[in-house]
């Protein structure tokens, strides 16, 4: 679906607004605070059903009751988002397509989008649970059975920790048939979230590099390490063992402290970690490396070219890095935000300024 307008009104700092999108590569220059991020914003609700940045009641503008979305592909085809904040002060969010409203974007109509944002970048450098989140985030885009499983796999971890903080107020032999019962529930979602991302670690260790050298323009390395148990063994019955040993331990600290939930990734540029020896330039090419196999992994999973966002993606890249990646975008429609941009990178662009 190749968008040919956005407009927006009451969204966040705009009253009304709107801009025309080139079929291939739009640039929205403007100062921090324009507004840029929140045209990517409107695009990503209107495509995807939520928004990358928080709470649908952000979105309404300061003072405001109501937010609009409309978005036009190049077939004529239109979709609305409506934002409304309610006598409750809640907000009621409807989607129009093809001419029928529901009060969420159905799984039918959500359309492949790539984002890139530069909150991502602390993947290398921040927490694990960072590091997870990014993964896991990847593997629910592509993939709704991970998603779903994900999602199960969360509410079994809140369960298990409020059973283990039950520990004094049931009968021994209840509580202790409960927990075995939840590790068992727990166990199995685990296995299948910890399968999914070391096959996609694989996945990814085979285009990683290509991906990276291409805008580097140089060979380069790159590589994920995701190893929660030996692949000899049974993940199943060793997470199985980890939760009993750790049991009284659990109890005391009221949560779980096996599992993938506390798994970590280690990212290594030319085989050494990416988090220590990386510069930021390398850091950002790597996490770009990875938006770019999300855009063919999507374009292969569906079928269809996804519509590609960019937040300030050009800083900290050098001209060659720059160059080499409009040239991988080319062939897919590319929004992309900037302060500003060098003037041989305006080429064949649609120029919206702020």
């Amino acid at each position: 679906m190749s968008i040919s307008e956005v407009k927006v009104a009451g969204v966040r700092s705009y009253q009304l607004f709107d801009a025309q999108l080139d079929p291939h590569v739009t640039l929205i220059l403007g100062p921090n605070g324009s507004g840029k991020t929140t045209l990517l914003e409107a695009l990503y609700v209107a495509l995807r059903g939520s928004s990358f940045r928080g709470r649908d009641r952000d979105m309404i503008a300061h003072d405001g009751k109501t937010a609009d979305i409309k978005v036009t592909a190049e077939t004529g085809a239109v979709r609305k988002i409506h934002l409304v904040v309610n006598a409750e002060d809640k907000i009621t969010k409807s989607f129009t397509v093809e001419d029928k409203t529901s009060a969420r974007l159905l799984a039918k109509h959500r359309l492949p989008v790539v984002l890139f944002e530069p909150d991502e970048l602390r993947m290398l450098s921040s927490s694990p649970q960072r590091r997870r989140q990014f993964f896991d985030d990847i593997l629910a885009r592509l993939y709704p059975s991970y998603a779903t499983a994900l999602s199960r796999f969360q509410r079994a971890l809140l369960q298990r920790n409020e059973l283990l903080k039950q520990h004094e107020t049931m009968s021994k032999s209840a509580w202790e048939n409960n927990l075995f019962a939840w590790d068992v529930k727990f166990a199995e979602l685990a296995t299948t979230l910890v399968h999914a991302r070391a096959k996609f670690s694989d996945l990814s260790n085979k285009h990683l590099s290509r991906l990276y050298s291409g805008m580097a323009n140089a060979e380069h390395m790159v590589q994920v390490h995701y190893e929660p148990v030996k692949k000899e063994s049974s993940y199943q019955q060793v997470l199985m063992g980890r939760l009993q040993r750790s049991r009284a331990l659990d109890i005391l600290r009221g949560f779980t402290s096996e599992g993938p939930h506390r798994d970590d990734f280690t990212v290594l540029l030319d085989g050494h970690p990416a988090s220590e020896t990386a510069s930021r330039g390398e850091m950002r090419t790597i996490m770009l490396a990875y938006k770019l196999l999300e855009v063919e992994l999507q374009k292969e999973i569906t079928g269809q070219q996804p519509l590609i966002l960019m937040d300030d993606v050009f800083s900290e890249l050098d001209i060659t890095r720059e160059k080499s990646l409009m040239h991988s975008l080319q062939e897919y429609q590319t929004v992309i935000t900037a302060t500003d941009l060098r003037d041989d990178l305006k080429i064949d662009a649609r120029i919206i300024s702020l």
